[in-house]
């Protein structure tokens, strides 16, 4: 089959490998559609970001495979102990499966595993034709739902796990920092949640006219005093909870923009070295939120997946509209990665879809 093989930082090409088989427990699927994540764009390009190490020893050792864990597809092969019932289904997958024989698993703790696998990350992901999943961390996508919208289903549910990590009470003010991806997201989760005052600041005209259309009350520009216009629009107090999606560069902004006893959530991924406001949020007693990276640290299940798709099946959440750009087939991924890491040079509002089949044929 063919896949993306990554053999530097910044030197991806889509060439031949192995047909991947599956194990005990494990499914092999067609993959339908998958989009690149933001990270793993900064990751395949050599920024210093979480994991940046971890993918440096591989790549001293040999040419690998990295990324693609935003993705949908049709089960095509069944290893040894699965249900029959998975074959042929529409599904996409928990990027994220705890070992199941640590402590912390034999404790009923998956969440805590030390060694989780991390589909993309830890093993070869969807940047292929076909892709090895444990069968466990499948989900099925129900009708109605498209391929392209099962595959943008993960930031949704890493969305759904940071509103549920920050705890947001009925009423209260919250404010997103960044209205990208995970800005508006965040955005709609909050809107459709029990969010009061929603507030969205950001750069880009159209990405602050995305958020509006998603649900924010007030939405403002990042050039501005957003700090300013934050406190004057809660009556001095500041919001109740800060969603930073924007990057190291704007916590201080949060720290400026969240009341005294409040939360940040740090959903941005961020440098080694990143500065941070800690004598502000001390004297402030903010709590500062950091949820594992996508859903699976939060439902080591499927739940969070599940209900993404049912906000997405029921039109509550809206993921086409972060969906600018579309190729076709799999020699189409590394245009897909430079897309999705210069978004603004192309003109994309959310990460370049490939698609390698149409799933409503198979």
């Amino acid at each position: 089959m063919r896949a993306l093989v990554l053999r530097g930082f910044g030197d991806a090409a889509v060439e031949e490998v192995p047909d991947p088989v599956p194990g005990p427990g494990e499914v092999v699927v067609d993959v339908a559609c998958v989009q690149p994540s933001v990270t793993e764009c900064m990751l395949l390009a050599g920024e210093p970001v979480a994991m940046h190490a971890v993918l440096a020893g591989r790549l001293a050792a040999g040419p690998t495979r990295f990324g693609g864990h935003e993705f949908a597809g049709v089960v095509r092969t069944l290893g040894p102990g699965v249900e029959e019932s998975w074959a042929g289904a529409r599904v996409t997958a928990v990027e994220t499966a705890a070992c199941g024989r640590c402590a912390a698993c034999r404790r009923d703790r998956p969440d805590a595993c030390p060694s989780p696998a991390i589909l993309g990350f830890t093993g070869p992901g969807a940047f292929a034709e076909r892709v090895v999943v444990p069968a466990r961390t499948l989900v099925r996508v129900p009708d109605g739902v498209s391929a392209a919208q099962a595959a943008a289903i993960q930031p949704l549910a890493g969305a759904i796990h940071g509103h549920a990590a920050a705890g947001v009470r009925p009423g209260d003010s919250v404010l997103v920092i960044g209205a990208g991806v995970m800005g508006v997201l965040h955005t709609q989760v909050a809107r459709h949640g029990n969010a009061g005052l929603v507030m969205v600041s950001g750069r880009s005209p159209a990405k602050r006219e995305l958020a509006e259309r998603a649900g924010a009350d007030l939405v403002l520009d990042a050039a501005a005093d957003v700090a300013a216009e934050v406190l004057a629009a809660t009556e001095g107090i500041g919001a109740d909870v800060v969603f930073e999606t924007a990057g190291a560069d704007t916590f201080g902004l949060a720290a400026a923009c969240v009341r005294r006893g409040g939360s940040i959530v740090m959903v941005s991924v961020l440098p080694d070295q990143a500065p941070a406001p800690l004598a502000r949020m001390r004297e402030r007693s903010v709590t500062l939120l950091h949820p594992r990276s996508g859903a699976g640290g939060y439902s080591p299940g499927s739940g969070a997946f599940e209900h993404a798709l049912r906000l997405v099946s029921r039109g509550d959440v809206d993921v086409s509209c972060l969906i600018t750009h579309r190729l076709t087939g799999v020699e189409a991924l590394p245009q897909a990665l430079e897309i999705t890491r210069d978004k603004g040079r192309f003109g994309a509002l959310g990460p370049a879809q490939v698609d390698l089949f149409d799933w409503s044929r198979a």
